[in-house]
């Protein structure tokens, strides 16, 4: 129990086994501090940039929020990608779990939209730079520059709405998902942020700044999103293409007892009730749902009668295994 409750600390400070909890919890920063800035943000050129020089540099906080929001969206970003990378290095993205990878994948190109449109419609001189360049490529007058505007950073406001319905497809196919990191991590990631954020603020704008002739051009915007977009379409269908076999759970209904305590801890919902006939006796033995099964071992090692068994495993690395998947279920 010692050594247990030792893991169970360790796992709670370690970031590695919250990195969806992270970004979530990135996320919603973005959405706390982006509710502050859009009530004093004017979305018009006539005031737009007026509002956000006010924001910066006569809001009492206003820069700290501000950067708050930015580096909120870069953790979310850089997170997102670390917890897929995780899922793809531990086997984690093929079925049943290919509707969170494809799910996850999603959310990668909201976030990605999300940071670009709000880069854009910021509106500082960059952004007016960019802005600039749109209204030449698209052909758009001075009268419907408003337009431009009105668009990216109406997009900037619907898709954290998409995200967060897909975060309900991408929550929903877990039993016990890890929403949000350990109680202590939370605190500590969110100190740093909040420290980081304070010495490193965003640079103060200036009342009337020259907007640059150059900035990045839409087109290699345009251009490096549809590339990022083709990779991430390829990495949603990556389920569908491996041949790796899958890990399943089964039981031998011969030495099964029908106690069912393997149902009561499986955090995937993998196992029900069966009902056959032995020794001409209806009697109740626990059976195993493939389709829902991802081979953690949990039922192994919690199995009093040590009836159920994974395939292909040896059993001093499978009890290994399930004893540091219980210690993450049970945090």
């Amino acid at each position: 129990m010692t050594g247990i409750n030792k893991n169970s600390s360790r796992y709670l400070l370690n970031p590695v086994h919250y990195l969806g909890g992270i970004t979530f919890l990135f996320f919603l920063v973005q959405i706390l501090t982006g509710v502050f800035l859009v009530m004093n943000f004017i979305p018009y050129i006539t005031e737009a940039y007026q509002s956000l020089y006010y924001i910066m540099n006569q809001l009492p906080y206003g820069f700290i929020i501000r950067t708050l929001h930015r580096y909120s969206a870069f953790g979310m970003l850089i997170l997102c990608i670390l917890h897929m990378i995780r899922m793809f290095v531990t086997g984690r993205y093929l079925k049943p779990r290919d509707v969170g990878w494809v799910s996850g994948i999603i959310l990668l190109f909201f976030t990605i939209v999300i940071i670009i449109t709000g880069f854009i419609s910021s509106y500082d001189v960059f952004a007016q730079a960019i802005l600039n360049n749109m209204a030449e490529v698209f052909n758009v007058g001075r009268r419907d520059f408003q337009m431009l505007l009105s668009v990216v950073y109406g997009f900037h406001l619907l898709f954290p709405i998409l995200v967060f319905v897909f975060l309900i497809t991408h929550f929903s196919r877990i039993a016990r998902p890890k929403i949000f990191p350990s109680m202590p991590l939370t605190f500590i990631i969110l100190g740093i942020l909040v420290v980081v954020s304070g010495l490193f603020p965003i640079s103060s704008l200036v009342e009337n700044p020259d907007i640059p002739s150059q900035g990045f051009s839409i087109i290699s915007i345009l251009l490096n999103l549809g590339i990022v977009s083709a990779l991430l379409l390829l990495l949603a269908f990556l389920p569908y293409f491996s041949r790796k076999k899958r890990i399943y759970a089964y039981v031998d209904e011969n030495r099964c007892t029908g106690c069912m305590y393997c149902a009561e801890v499986c955090p995937k919902k993998a196992i029900e009730e069966k009902h056959i006939t032995k020794n001409k006796q209806l009697i109740t033995v626990a059976t195993v749902l493939n389709h829902k099964c991802q081979g953690c071992g949990i039922c192994v090692g919690a199995c009093r009668s040590s009836v159920i068994q994974l395939e292909d495993h040896k059993d001093e690395i499978l009890l290994e295994e399930v004893r540091k998947a219980w210690i993450e279920q049970t945090l």
